[in-house]
Order: structure tokens, then C-alpha cells, then sequence
């Protein structure tokens, strides 16, 4: 068997963490288009939609609960993504918030799937 084959398990992991920065992306693009920035807005998507996509994605492509890995490196990428992209308004709130709600989201994504675990893996 070749060395570069990917068996199953990981091309599942490795779409769990493609789809959370392209979710994340589709998302944005319209929100921020139509809808527009403002506070409500702002905390709207950073702090509720952000976390609520990276959870469930994931587990939509995989079909496992537990996709703990997938759901922080996908959204890390998201976040890389969005400091290149908007890097030059570093100085404003917005890009404050942004940061702000990355590290706010990786502990509440951990904190999640971490409480959602199943019961085998408690005893």
C-alpha cells in the first residue's frame, strides 16, 4: 500500500477542518453584506454563530461526536485567514473583537465538545 494513501479516518478529519473556515466564510460574507456591522451584529456573529458552526460542521461531515481536533484547527484557520485578510485595520474595535472572540471561542468550543462527550468515555 502506498505511503500517501489516506485511509478513512482521515480524510474525515481533514474535511471536519476544510468545512469549518469555509462554513465560516460563506457565512461571513453574506452577514456582513446585507446585514452589515454593528455591535449587535458584531457580537451576534463572533461570539454566537462562530462557535455554534465550528460545533456542529464538523460533526455533520465526520459523523462522529467527538471531533474536538477538527473543530479548533478549523477554526485557528479561520481566524489566520481573517487576521490576513483584515490586517490592515488592526488599529480598529472590530478587529479588537474579533481577536478577542478567537481566544473567547477556542475555550468555549473545547469547553463544549468537552461536556458533550459521551458517557463511555467519563468512567
Amino acid at each position: 500500500m502506498n505511503d500517501f494513501t489516506m485511509n478513512k479516518e482521515s480524510k474525515d478529519r481533514l474535511r471536519g477542518i476544510l468545512i469549518v473556515p469555509l462554513v465560516l466564510t460563506i457565512v461571513l460574507v453574506p452577514y456582513s453584506l446585507v446585514i452589515g456591522w454593528n455591535l449587535i451584529t458584531l457580537i451576534l456573529f463572533w461570539f454566537v454563530l462562530t462557535p455554534g458552526l465550528t460545533i456542529y460542521f464538523p460533526s455533520v461531515i465526520s459523523g462522529q461526536r467527538r471531533h474536538l481536533l477538527e473543530s479548533l484547527v478549523g477554526l485557528i484557520v479561520f481566524y489566520a485567514f481573517m487576521v490576513f485578510i483584515i490586517y490592515s485595520h488592526y488599529k480598529t474595535d472590530y478587529f479588537r473583537i474579533m481577536i478577542i472572540s478567537c481566544v473567547i471561542n477556542l475555550i468555549v468550543v473545547s469547553g463544549i465538545i468537552w461536556i458533550m462527550r459521551p458517557k463511555a468515555e467519563i468512567q
